[in-house]
């Protein structure tokens, strides 16, 4: 068992400090923006682990790297096996026609209970569609969460103004809820253009 080095979460504390000044300066939702739930659906990581991250001081529970993977699967299989609706022998049957095994043992790894060798994970994460490959599964949980919280600065413009921010500060809104949606920010520039538009024709309207 092991737990994160400090630099780790001195990194993640770095992040989440310039994240709370763009949430305060654009007079966003802290609790929309860094939410728990939607977070953890996003990392895989638990929202217990989430909570202690964001706390300063508070330490994440010591993990060991095969604990640390078979968890994370077990996660990200849940969570989107509850956003799709579908059945777990319908997604157990895929990932095992995916992986080349059973369909009993694609699920004793979805479960969490057998530790997947390196091509199985690499499969999984191709699978599940994850950017980071098998570092998604394998990164200390400051790494991961880490990099969540980097996307989002990202979004809120990090350092300068994102489109949606611009908008916001432009039009007085106080409140931006992002809900845990991943918006590039191609898409946050195209919904900035058409959300002026709308308020544009409305405003010729009233005239």
């Amino acid at each position: 068992m092991s737990e994160p080095p400090p630099a780790l979460r001195e990194n993640l504390f770095g992040t989440l400090a310039r994240l709370e000044e763009r949430i305060a300066e654009a007079r966003l939702d802290r609790g929309e923006v860094l939410d728990v739930r939607g977070l953890s659906a996003r990392t895989a990581l638990a929202e217990g682990e989430i909570q202690a991250l964001l706390t300063e001081g508070a330490q994440p529970p010591a993990d060991d790297i095969e604990g640390r993977i078979r968890r994370r699967v077990r996660t990200l299989h849940e969570t989107r096996l509850a956003a799709s609706g579908r059945k777990r022998s319908e997604v157990c049957k895929e990932v095992a026609d995916a992986l080349s095994i059973s369909p009993e043992w694609a699920r004793q790894l979805l479960l969490g209970k057998k530790m997947p060798n390196v091509p199985d994970l690499t499969a999984l994460a191709a699978f599940f569609g994850v950017e980071q490959g098998t570092g998604f599964f394998t990164d200390p949980a400051p790494v991961v969460l880490d990099r969540e919280l980097r996307r989002l600065l990202e979004e809120l413009g990090g350092d300068g103004d994102g489109p949606l921010v611009r908008f916001a500060t432009r039009h007085g809104v106080v409140t931006l809820a992002l809900r845990g949606r991943q918006l590039t920010p191609r898409k946050q520039e195209a919904l900035a253009v058409m959300l002026e538009g709308l308020l544009s024709g409305g405003e010729d309207t009233e005239r």
